[in-house]
């Protein structure tokens, strides 16, 4: 919804060249051009349009995002190995998982040289596993 009003017979902006104009269906909240449907860019579905100098401008600004980053999966596992010394099998059940997921991602080239840290996490969460049967072990037998 377009706080903007859109005048009668307005005509895309961006659709200038055509041999008949193109009727706009939006305003852009931010710059006020006129723009049709095909022109529109979102970052969502259901964020207002923007017309394409807009959106090119936001490109330039917008930073790309580190916390995606391809190894980002191999830490996160392997300070979850680290937790999973801890006697909580829900925490070493999640780490087992991540870790193994970091494994499998681990075989492209700009991943490969995190490995280790994904194996480290696997080890440590096998040794957790152990510190609990060992714990479950000495509580049976010593009630």
């Amino acid at each position: 919804m377009n706080i903007l009003a859109l005048p009668p017979g307005a005509a895309c902006g961006f659709h200038s060249g055509a041999p008949m104009p193109v009727a706009a269906a939006h305003v852009c909240e931010r710059c006020g051009s006129f723009f049709c449907s095909g022109c529109a860019c979102r970052t969502r579905p259901e964020a207002l349009p923007m017309c394409p100098a807009c959106w090119a401008l936001r490109a330039q600004s917008v930073t790309t995002n580190k916390e995606h980053s391809p190894t980002r999966i191999h830490s996160v596992g392997l300070g979850l190995g680290i937790a999973s010394l801890l006697p909580i099998p829900v925490l070493q059940i999640g780490s087992l998982v991540v870790n193994i997921i970091a494994l499998v991602r681990s075989f492209t080239p700009e991943t490969e040289s995190s490995r280790w840290k994904a194996i480290l996490g696997l080890v440590l969460t096998v040794f957790g596993f152990g510190i609990d049967v060992a714990l479950l072990t000495a509580a049976v037998m010593f009630k």
